[in-house]
């Protein structure tokens, strides 16, 4: 017996992904300067918040409430000129992760929502394809729990 698995309905989904860029944009770990930017990265130093697919309810109960789960990733475009900056750049992926870890510390959702769990992958590095720009793009995928009264 297979288990129906029902995906955050659309209207869902987009507020979720704003309140998570919202979110996210409160971290004291974000460089000065910087706007993370929503399944966006630009072309200077910059951040990017992906909601990734496979948002689902996790249950729903009889008064509209529910449990959902969003799966996501952030990522951090820099232009480090040495091991030195690659470290620091890695860093602020990894301790944006481990701030939104800390659910309990975290700021509230609106509409009723709750965090009850992230739980954050490890940072890893994507370097420029071309060569042409020398960046270099660490990104950590994340899932997040949350319900909604």
């Amino acid at each position: 017996m297979s288990e129906t698995v029902e995906l955050l309905s659309i209207t869902e989904y987009n507020t979720i992904g704003e309140m998570l860029l919202n979110l996210i944009a409160e971290c004291p770990y974000i460089p000065e300067g910087i706007t993370p930017q929503y399944q966006n990265i630009g072309t200077a130093e910059s951040i990017g918040v992906y909601t990734l697919p496979g948002a689902k309810y996790l249950k729903k109960n009889v008064l509209g409430g529910f449990t959902a789960q969003v799966k996501f990733q952030v990522a951090y475009k820099s232009f480090p000129a040495g091991n030195g900056d690659r470290i620091n750049s890695q860093s602020v992926v990894d301790q944006i992760m481990e701030w939104l870890e800390k659910v309990n510390e975290l700021p509230a959702l609106s509409g009723n929502r709750v965090i009850t769990k992230i739980t954050a992958s490890n940072s890893v590095a994507y370097k420029d394809v071309s060569g042409e720009d020398k960046s270099i793009t660490f990104a950590a995928d994340a899932v997040m729990e949350y319900e909604a009264e």
